[in-house]
């Protein structure tokens, strides 16, 4: 459905140079993707969907959408609609009326025009609120005001910028699978702007990291968690303990010789660097406590000194240092909430995780 060739826009900055907002991205979105652009501020990703819906002009490379070169075509001529992060509501018409609002500007026939919004309005919920105002309408339910409003049209690509940060967890978590339900039903493609993490994993088909204007990995959500490309995406998408040092081989496995003299063992199989300088990640999920110092069965473990345990719901979170004082965290599910008791600040533990959980990622040197 969409097409991005080596699209790169870059601005003058106040003291005289350029930021380079977009660096020559290449980038496919399917007919019925709900793909996610994830990164820091002043990563790209708004450039790059203001560049999509035609409110950017590129300097370099092309946008195509559904097979049609869109360079010179203007933004309301372009089979799309943007969901922004501050709704743009028209607070002195009603919600049928905002709902409507793109499609009287196009001369739709009146029993048309009722009737789509209508649809609009039963597809995100808000069936019977027609003649309040933006006003009188919580914060979701002005968010679904703006979907309607996009939808109407029916775009063949629905562009999102961001419609959830406004909103309380409670809300936004619901809006979320709401979202995904939507798209489903529609069968169109949601390209979804967000700097936050657990909101792309939830609801994307496919995760576009971004960061300096270049894409730095684009896949599933599990891909891109599991096996993260470089350095910044472990550090980016989820908490991880990131290991630097250097890689030497033994047998079918791996061991990471840190600078502070902690050896991390991990298995060979699927990873192709066997030496020289990297780095390893362990997810904080992929630790456990263990009894011993045994690596039998597929196992290693750590000898650590806990610093803090922290309680987050269904599980807690212990903070911890090496012998050499590098600090690594652990995810430990405790449904007795027996942990805090038993270790406290002080304590001398072992963590322990199977051979196959840690990753190598992109050299130390090069991070």
């Amino acid at each position: 459905m969409i097409s991005i060739r080596n699209a790169s826009k870059r601005f003058p900055d106040p003291e005289g140079g350029v930021v380079h907002a977009l660096r020559s991205v290449s980038l496919d979105v399917g007919a019925r993707e709900f793909i996610t652009l994830l990164g820091p501020s002043g990563c790209g990703k708004t450039t790059l969907l203001r560049s999509i819906s035609g409110f950017e002009d590129l300097d370099e490379g092309t946008i195509a959408i559904d097979g049609r070169e869109m360079t010179h075509i203007p933004p309301n001529k372009r089979p799309v609609n943007t969901v922004f992060q501050n709704y743009a509501l028209f607070p002195h018409l009603t919600v049928g009326d905002n709902i409507g609002y793109g499609l009287d500007v196009t001369g739709c026939a009146r029993d048309e025009r009722n009737r789509r919004v209508g649809e609009a309005m039963e597809l995100v919920g808000l069936a019977g609120f027609d003649r309040r105002k933006p006003h009188q309408l919580s914060g979701g339910q002005q968010q679904r005001v703006a979907l309607a409003r996009a939808i109407v049209n029916r775009p063949s690509v629905l562009l999102l910028d961001e419609p959830l940060s406004a909103l309380d967890r409670k809300l936004r978590e619901s809006m979320q699978l709401e979202l995904k339900n939507l798209q489903h039903e529609l069968g169109i493609a949601f390209v979804f702007v967000t700097h936050d993490q657990q909101e792309a994993l939830t609801m994307s088909d496919r995760i576009v990291v971004m960061d300096h204007g270049s894409v730095q990995q684009a896949g599933p959500p599990t891909e891109v968690y599991d096996r993260p490309a470089s350095v910044f995406v472990a550090r980016f998408v989820g908490e991880g303990n990131l290991f630097e040092g250097e890689l030497e081989a033994r047998g079918d496995t791996l061991a990471l010789r840190t600078a502070g003299g902690t050896g991390i063992v991990l298995s060979a199989a699927g990873e192709t660097r066997r030496a020289g300088p990297a780095t390893v990640l362990i997810r904080p999920e992929d630790l456990e406590m263990a009894d011993d110092d045994s690596a039998a069965g597929g196992f290693a473990s750590l000898a650590v000194e806990v610093t803090q345990t922290i309680f987050v719901g269904t599980d807690f979170q212990l903070v911890a240092a090496l012998a050499d004082g590098t600090p690594i965290k652990a995810t430990i599910r405790d449904p007795s909430r027996t942990l805090a008791r038993q270790v406290q600040p002080g304590a001398h533990i072992r963590l322990r995780y199977r051979l196959d959980a840690p990753r190598v990622l992109a050299p130390a040197a090069s991070a």
